[in-house]
């Protein structure tokens, strides 16, 4: 009767150590991914850009896009599926070259956009995409979360709510960088009103497109 008594409480011991250590583990994962996601690069170049010549109301669905995609190669990443997606890199070379083509026509078309306002009506599936291209075109970073997940988490011992976790950190911390991405953006937008601003703007934010697709293409 002793050891069935002393049981359960051995068993919260068990439960509150694996908790404790889980904690732990997303803690050293949230600081690798926190600093890769707030170090500028073409994706985050591009969605200033379109903020700065758009506005703030195409930001959600461009942000959600670049979120999925990185979301995606933290999954090819825990669930062991780092190698199947570099053996199709091919197919990811694809959709890198697609963005960089959708960055070029955007480059042109705000080169070539009259000063004015932008429509106040978000390109939501145009936006989702582009974003999506942005991260997917990009399968070294499978690699990036392949590297920095095993040494914080033992993915042989994972369950659906440690899984749920990881994403939840990721997903999280992108979200919150991308967002301060756009906030600053739409702050720096709101000091150009005057046509002669706003050209300027749009101009720089196409110099910052095509910036953006050179250096993806400069990838390799």
């Amino acid at each position: 009767m002793r050891f069935s008594r002393q049981q359960p409480t051995g068993m919260l011991a068990h439960h509150h150590q694996q908790a404790t250590a889980m904690i732990t583990a997303l803690a050293l994962f949230a600081v690798p991914v926190a600093i890769a996601a707030m170090i500028p690069g073409p994706a985050q170049t591009a969605l200033v850009a379109r903020v700065l010549s758009r506005g703030g109301g195409e930001a959600l669905p461009f942000v959600l896009g670049m979120i999925a995609g990185n979301a995606l190669w933290l999954a090819a990443a825990v669930f062991g599926l780092s190698a199947l997606a570099l053996a199709y890199e091919p197919v990811f070379v694809a959709v890198k070259w697609a963005g960089i083509a959708y960055l070029a026509m955007l480059a042109w078309k705000l080169w070539r956009a009259p000063a004015g306002e932008p429509d106040a009506t978000p390109r939501r599936t145009g936006g989702l995409l582009g974003g999506a291209a942005l991260t997917l075109g990009n399968p070294k970073a499978v690699v990036f979360y392949g590297a920095v997940l095993p040494q914080v988490v033992d993915l042989t011992t994972l369950d659906a709510a440690s899984i749920a976790a990881v994403f939840a950190v990721q997903i999280g911390i992108d979200l919150l960088v991308q967002s301060a991405y756009v906030l600053g953006a739409v702050r720096a937008r709101s000091f150009f009103r005057s046509p002669r601003r706003l050209r300027l703007v749009n101009r720089s934010a196409a110099a910052m497109m095509a910036g953006s697709a050179a250096l993806i293409a400069s990838r390799g």
